[in-house]
């Protein structure tokens, strides 16, 4: 990862698995991946959150606001811990991350759909998952966007463990086995790059292509993510 300008942090093309080590495992408590963020939002709402393609601004207080309005849409459709919304692609990546960020705070877990998929395989995928429902664009079935008007913008009740699951995810074609990622694995595996890279207020971190769990590093920590250009 290398630092640019004004402190412009480069992920592009970091890949996430296993953060080398040069001492002993550190254990880290179990915890979910959205409590931290929530906090970061209380701690520092007025803080840029996002910083869009066209040199917009996106606070803490805004970004937590609008993903609490969609999780509670999200929840009336039936996410709850346990369960799995299917994700296809926003028109802009401010959505996509706001939806990512909206479908943890609902307490059920994402499922990235492809609408490049054949229809078997894009059936096969929601009856293995049994979605709830699927937010985005580009996929039949899949609304642009849930009303939210009216729903609360506080941090939605859900009774969500370390131990349920944050993300399912396959490979191209076929029908292979899922992978499975809970939020206590998430948790630590950004826990260990903030231990690595620390980032703090101030920082931005440009985000290209780090899998949507990754996005929630910067964002427990004060940083901006810097959004590259829309979808």
């Amino acid at each position: 990862m290398e630092e640019g300008p004004a402190g412009l942090l480069a992920a592009e093309g970091l890949v996430l698995p296993e953060p080398v080590r040069s001492g002993p495992a550190v254990e880290y408590p179990a915890t979910t991946v959205v409590g931290p963020v929530e906090a970061q939002a209380a701690r520092t709402p007025q803080a840029p959150a996002l910083v869009l393609a066209d040199g917009g601004v996106v606070t803490y207080r805004e970004l937590n606001a609008s993903a609490n309005r969609l999780a509670r849409a999200l929840a009336r459709r039936g996410a709850r811990p346990g369960a799995v919304v299917g994700l296809t692609p926003a028109g802009r990546p401010e959505e996509q991350l706001t939806a990512v960020l909206a479908v943890a705070k609902s307490g059920a877990a994402w499922l990235s759909l492809d609408p490049a998929d054949p229809p078997g395989r894009r059936d096969w995928l929601r009856a293995e998952n049994e979605l709830v429902c699927v937010l985005g664009e580009g996929a039949p079935g899949a609304p642009g966007g849930l009303d939210t008007t009216g729903e609360l913008d506080t941090d939605p009740p859900r009774a969500l463990t370390p131990q349920h699951l944050l993300s399912v995810g396959y490979g191209p074609g076929g029908r292979p086995a899922a992978v499975r990622l809970t939020h206590a694995e998430a948790d630590r595996r950004v826990r260990e790059l903030q231990a690595a890279h620390p980032l703090g207020p101030g920082d931005r971190v440009l985000q290209l292509r780090l899998p949507h769990w990754g996005f929630l590093w910067p964002l427990r920590t004060g940083a901006a993510v810097v959004l590259a250009g829309g979808g």
